[in-house]
């Protein structure tokens, strides 16, 4: 897209090559400004389909910038001309589905002269390899442990290409490029062949400590651990200690490049698809007759979202998140909207199952799965507005950051009402399983992880009081704070070191009914990458998180607060994270708790750029054996301690979830709420 595809690989030592001319430019020394006669810089912002109107920003070594905008096929052309070398480029995606795209170059072309500068998922991978961090915008950050001055050198980028070049040899060979492919410099057209179907199977996934350059095509059946399989994405990763991607057949990039295309054609055909309910003529061909997913036979029941009028899947790129050997089967994400506003499309995700079919077509299938079951991947920031000991552990409660899995058994109504219990194994859990049982807290049709795990598959009448199903495997302070957490079926024992763990995120749900019977096993994928609680850390040191309104805090987290007492409706006012955040706020949920351990939650969806919510507790409950009406419990009844928790919920590009909770307890009698 505005460039051809070259065959053949243009070798430079500085990271750009000069169009239109033989060799190289001769760009001047490091810090000098490039020549004032129209000097530019272009190429193609691709996350392998082109990232349409995307702005990009070049920022110089003195922090002297210039920007510019894409095109609908993501090509861009930026004059350089005044900037000082060597610099950095960003690209942003203004719809929200891709995360910031970064490529440095050591040095920038002589005036009158144009240079090919692509950003893409590579160019990305290229610069965070010169980081200690693997943050490629620590060069465009102040105060960052790497600057532009110190680390982008023509040797420091050779090196760094040498090292990509390296891990992704096979592929090369595979998409018919040279083993010393340069990202940067190499004109290409995003047409999912050559350049473009390599970054079509790639994806940068920061997970906390590590940030890794994944591949999506099968993994070795030997790989062991993430760290062993991926290409680490830091100053360390050298071409004699990265692993290599295993070889790929040509069948194999075949079906995938045939995927890809369809990919892109799917938004356009599912829209009518979905406007006439997910059945009938409008989804032949796009609906496969033998669609399930999570136990729904309709694409449209199984997610709601899909019947909304105000459904948008323009400018919508789905994206391919794992393949199985043959690359005939895929696990794909479709992003959505349900609101017009800019970066819409950054807010949800549709994660399903597509099939190439006897004719060579795709359809969407589903999972096939007979149950609503599903895994993803969460980071939180729990804030304390108390310093009451908690309960569980006897320690003042103070906040903290952690990670994990969520585990949804949900929708037990319908297909799933014979389900009393889950054990959950997988990567990260414990080596015995993880069971889930129904929550003793009204206003959540889903199973919540037990509090006190049984040693054998429960009978009868077993719940829990605690109504979450996120798992907690890792968790980080700030400098100077100390947690200790408590012992719990939530929590693990001991920190996890998600390196450790294995590059495919499998689970297996084992589900019973009431008296212990079996209803079967089910493998699900989560189809987010791992993260530690240093992700959150990070991201709210950054302040990429959303913040609540001091007057929610003042008044509803508070047992002196004028909304203290018991409450059928709050509003919730906050506000959204800076326009620089890989953060899309989607929901808020509030929910209390008290010593009898009854409660109630609420959770409602965030259009984007609202930033006040009003949830409302309606219906019934029960409580102690009785019949109760659901309400937001008081903080200040000294005969009943409890706790309120105002969650602010987030996700990134990657589909990760990033919560921020603001908690109150009563009083040290209130239930833990860590």
């Amino acid at each position: 897209m505005g460039h051809g595809n070259l065959a053949k690989p243009i070798v430079v030592a500085t990271g750009i090559a000069v169009a239109m001319l033989a060799g190289c430019g001769g760009g001047s020394d490091s810090g000098a400004p490039s020549g004032s006669q129209n000097a530019a810089v272009s190429g193609t912002v691709a996350g392998g389909n082109p990232v349409a109107n995307a702005t990009i920003t070049a920022t110089d070594v003195n922090g002297k910038t210039a920007t510019t905008q894409a095109g609908s096929n993501g090509a861009y052309t930026l004059n350089v001309a005044g900037l000082s070398q060597p610099i950095a480029l960003v690209a942003t995606d203004p719809s929200g589905q891709v995360s910031p795209l970064v490529t440095v170059l050591a040095q920038l072309p002589a005036g009158g002269q144009t240079a090919v500068a692509n950003v893409t998922t590579l160019t990305t991978a290229l610069a965070a390899l010169l980081t200690p961090d693997g943050n490629p915008m620590d060069f465009v950050t102040s105060g960052a442990p790497v600057t532009l001055a110190n680390t982008v050198t023509a040797a420091s980028v050779s090196n760094a290409t040498s090292t990509l070049d390296t891990y992704l040899a096979n592929l090369l060979v595979a998409v018919g490029l040279s083993a010393t492919y340069d990202p940067v410099a190499t004109a290409f057209t995003a047409d999912h062949t050559g350049a473009d179907a390599l970054i079509d199977l790639l994806r940068i996934i920061p997970q906390g400590a590590a940030t890794y350059l994944a591949y999506k095509t099968p993994t070795d059946s030997a790989a062991s651990t993430q760290q062993a399989t991926y290409l680490t994405l830091n100053d360390t990763s050298t071409p004699s200690n990265v692993p290599i991607v295993p070889a790929v057949s040509a069948g194999t990039i075949s079906n995938l490049v045939s995927l890809q295309n369809y990919l892109g054609t799917l938004p356009a055909s599912l829209q009518p698809c979905l406007v006439a309910g997910g059945s009938g003529s409008a989804c032949a061909g796009i609906i496969d007759a033998n669609y399930k997913e999570n136990g729904f036979t309709n694409i449209t029941a199984y997610n709601t979202d899909l019947a909304s009028s105000a459904l948008g899947l323009g400018g919508s790129v789905p994206f391919l998140v794992a393949s199985n050997q043959a690359g005939t089967t895929a696990l794909i994400g479709i992003p959505y909207a349900l609101s017009s506003a800019q970066g819409s499309l950054g807010q949800h995700t549709l994660y399903t199952t597509v099939q190439q079919t006897p004719s060579g077509t795709w359809d969407v299938i589903g999972n096939q799965l007979p149950y609503n079951l599903s895994v993803s991947t969460r980071a939180t920031y729990r804030h304390f507005n108390d310093s009451f000991a908690d309960v569980s552990t006897g320690n003042p409660d103070v906040s903290f950051f952690d990670a994990g899995a969520t585990l949804n058994v949900g929708s037990l109504s319908g297909s799933g009402a014979n389900i009393s219990y889950a054990n959950v194994s997988g990567p990260g859990l414990p080596s015995s399983g993880l069971w889930l049982t129904k929550s003793t807290v009204a206003g959540d049709n889903a199973l919540a992880i037990a509090v006190k795990q049984p040693t054998s598959p429960p009978t009868g009448a077993f719940t829990t009081g605690t109504n979450t199903n996120e798992y907690r495997w890792d968790w980080a302070t700030q400098s100077g704070v100390s947690f200790t957490p408590p012992v719990s079926g939530i929590w693990s024992k001991t920190r996890l070191n998600v390196a450790t763990l294995p590059p495919n995120a499998d689970y297996q749900f084992t589900l019973y009914n009431a008296s212990g019977g079996v209803l079967g096993t089910y493998k699900v994928t989560n189809p987010n990458a791992f993260a530690d609680a240093t992700l959150a850390q990070a991201a709210f040191n950054s302040g990429y998180f959303p913040v609540l309104g001091n007057d929610v805090v003042a008044s509803f987290l508070s047992g002196s607060g004028a909304l203290a007492g018991t409450q059928t409706a709050v509003t919730v006012d906050f506000t959204l994270p800076p326009s620089n955040s890989p953060l899309t706020v989607t929901g808020v949920n509030v929910q209390s708790q008290d010593q009898n351990l009854c409660g109630f939650q609420q959770v409602v969806g965030v259009a984007p750029g609202t930033t006040s919510v009003t949830l409302t507790a309606s219906g019934t409950g029960t409580c102690k054996g009785s019949t109760v009406n659901n309400s937001f419990l008081a903080v200040n009844n000294a005969s009943d301690a409890a706790y309120r928790i105002v969650q602010l919920r987030s996700r990134n590009s990657s589909g990760i979830l990033f919560y921020l909770n603001e908690t109150y307890r009563s009083s040290a009698s209130a239930p833990g709420a860590t």
